[in-house]
């Protein structure tokens, strides 16, 4: 597959994000930094690859709505996938995950962050920007339940980026489009 290749050198230089676009070189983010390599993609490679990404039923929803969210294991590497239309034609941001395991402690969150997940009423709202933390945030405070006490778990996410191994916990993971049609 094309976009193995692609996503396996952007693994091999550390980078956090890829970004296709046809005419246009790969870009890679590095610390904060895009930088171009290799040679301008093609509109008919990037578009058989989009297919081959969002096979099935993905498809005919992305011809419609003209844009796609979902979650993949590529070459090794979890992967957060947006495939989108432009004025160039059918490209993709993609999102390097992280492959650890997320925790409080891991991700040097204060302490107090165990205290959110021992309440059993209210609403936790986690907010920032691109890039900031959220989803592994989230996914500590998820891994804490699961590794301290007998709960449910629900979550739906769109797409789910982070598969959490049941522990103490019985974890159930819906991804919205896949699993569930909305939130």
């Amino acid at each position: 597959m094309y976009l193995d290749a692609l996503i396996a050198l952007a693994s091999t230089s550390g980078a956090s994000d890829l970004h296709l676009e046809p005419g246009l070189p790969a870009a890679i983010r590095v610390r904060g930094q895009l930088r171009s390599v290799g040679e301008p993609l093609s509109p008919e490679a990037l578009l058989s690859a989009a297919k081959e990404v969002l096979e099935g039923e993905l498809w005919p929803s992305f011809v419609e709505r003209r844009s796609a969210d979902l979650a993949k294991t590529i070459s090794g590497v979890r992967c957060r996938l947006n495939v989108l239309c432009s004025a160039r034609g059918v490209g993709m941001a993609i999102r390097l995950l992280t492959p650890f395991q997320a925790s409080i402690e891991r991700l040097n969150l204060h302490p107090d962050f165990k205290r959110i997940v021992q309440t059993t009423h209210g609403l936790v709202i986690v907010s920032g920007s691109t890039g900031s933390g959220k989803s592994s945030t989230l996914a500590a405070l998820m891994e804490e339940v699961n590794r301290t006490e007998r709960r449910h778990i629900v979550t739906i996410e769109s797409p789910i980026e982070y598969l959490l191994q049941p522990k103490l916990a019985f974890v159930r993971q819906r991804e919205v489009g896949r699993d569930t049609p909305s939130f």
